[in-house]
């Protein structure tokens, strides 16, 4: 939403996606994705891809096309690359790569899905994933895990858990993405400001957001923006609040620690150090970092490619780390996952590509074309290398820090949907933060109690 999609993931990560179903993005939302060059080698990498193995066709040889839905432009190089160095492997299968951007991408997906016409193999989202594999709309790969086609032990932090539902496994990660705090460089050289590193607190953030704020000239310090993964979540975690317990069986957004955290995000927009509500809402705080109106904002791994195609600020802007909150560093873990529709006419052949874009080869492409961090262990370096000019080792070095995006039950599409309309009430100023909190805990806390 606004979209999407980790050697040091291994870790603590590792230990907290163990508990989580699911991670759900790029989500965040607004995930769209990660930088991609236009052009990449056919083929990268070591390890030969196992689709290579097994030649597949159509029937009697006969050439097939099947088709690969992903949500990001700035990825689509990318994934056209490993398209192309998949069928110069099995020459009779040919992939047709279509992007639907993330605004339309959820509606087109959700009228395809009862009418049986999902594209063969698309990318899938932790936050919609029990929606479409209780729907029975997903093609279940559990007998192709067991038989060894596919080790979901090679990816990292454990997101081969994300797609799994009731024992049955749906989808081969792609990437993960974690939160960064993107700012721009000659904004802070003007006011002869350091840099953010990482010894930067909350409290730093909105000290230096007020003196970097020229509201008369349209330039803030911070764009504190009604945003969730890329947002007020990393904001709630920090300062030691919850957005559900540890068993997702209760909303966290009433107790104290969550609402202080959002008032102080919200009190950045009465300080005038970040813009309205309706500033952000008429233009997109993104929008207004990439015209150089914002000095800071919190954006996901997966936006890293959307920022530097700025002719404005390509150059000029750098990431650190979050800052560090009262309890400790809060970040939000999210992994995108490659999926193939229950209902697709060519099985054998979506499933030799699934397969191929769960390889190191894919992998190892992801990586080198910059287009996300990719979930493959022993990848990320290439990613963190493909733009040597920007600090990237923050989103890896983040993911010990990270608690999995809060999508693993079947309460998530109810709460998750009904969250912003009530918090936008308080960020556009009709009800008090703590008001919206407290409505919004008891909207979640129902809506788990609806789903048991």
């Amino acid at each position: 939403m606004n979209a999407t999609k980790k050697s040091k993931a291994a870790s603590a990560a590792g230990v907290l996606l163990v508990a989580s179903l699911a991670l759900a993005a790029c989500g965040g939302n607004s995930n769209n994705g990660g930088n991609a060059a236009s052009s990449a080698p056919a083929s990268a990498g070591g390890a030969s891809s196992p689709a290579a193995s097994k030649p597949a066709g159509g029937d009697g040889g006969k050439a097939v096309t099947i088709s690969y839905t992903i949500w990001d432009k700035n990825q689509q190089p990318a994934m056209e690359a490993i398209a192309k160095a998949f069928t110069d492997q099995n020459p009779s299968i040919k992939v047709k790569v279509d992007v639907i951007p993330w605004g339309d991408y959820w509606t087109k997906m959700s009228a395809a899905a009862p009418a049986g016409t999902l594209p063969d193999v698309f990318w899938m989202h932790g936050g919609q994933f029990i929606k479409y594999a209780t729907g029975q709309f997903l093609e279940p790969i559990t007998d192709k895990v067991q038989a060894g086609e596919i080790d979901l032990n090679n990816y990292a932090a454990n997101l081969g858990s994300i797609y799994t539902l009731d024992g049955q496994n749906y989808g081969i990660p792609k990437d993960f993405d974690t939160i960064g705090l993107a700012y721009n460089k000659e904004l802070f050289d003007q006011a002869s400001i350091p840099y953010p590193d990482d010894t930067w607190t909350y409290e730093k953030l909105a000290e230096v957001a007020k003196k970097l704020s020229q509201p008369d000239k349209g330039i803030y310090g911070f764009g504190a923006k009604l945003d969730t993964q890329a947002g007020y979540w990393n904001d709630i975690l920090a300062n030691g609040g919850h957005i559900l317990n540890d068993d997702m069986t209760k909303s966290g957004y009433d107790e104290p620690a969550t609402i202080e955290a959002l008032n102080a995000r919200y009190q950045l927009i009465l300080d005038k150090a970040s813009p309205t509500h309706q500033q952000m809402t008429d233009t997109d705080a993104v929008e207004m970092f990439k015209s150089g109106k914002l000095a800071m904002i919190f954006d996901g791994s997966w936006d890293n490619g959307n920022l530097a195609s700025s002719d404005v600020i390509k150059g000029k802007y750098d990431w650190a780390k979050l800052p560090s909150g009262k309890v400790k560093r809060g970040n939000i873990i999210n992994g995108l996952g490659n999926v193939m529709s229950a209902k697709g006419k060519h099985k054998e052949e979506s499933w030799q590509f699934l397969k191929f874009l769960g390889s190191k080869e894919a992998a190892d492409i992801t990586a080198q074309m910059g287009a996300a961090i990719p979930a493959f262990n022993g990848t990320q370096d290439a990613w963190v290398k493909s733009k040597p000019d920007l600090n990237l080792q923050v989103f890896i070095d983040q993911t010990a820090d990270a608690v999995p995006y809060p999508s693993g039950s079947k309460s998530y599409p109810v709460w998750f949907a009904k969250e912003s309309e009530i918090m936008s009430q308080a960020w556009g100023g009709a009800i008090s933060v703590e008001e919206g909190a407290k409505k919004v805990a008891e909207m979640m806390n129902q809506a788990i109690a609806d789903a048991k």
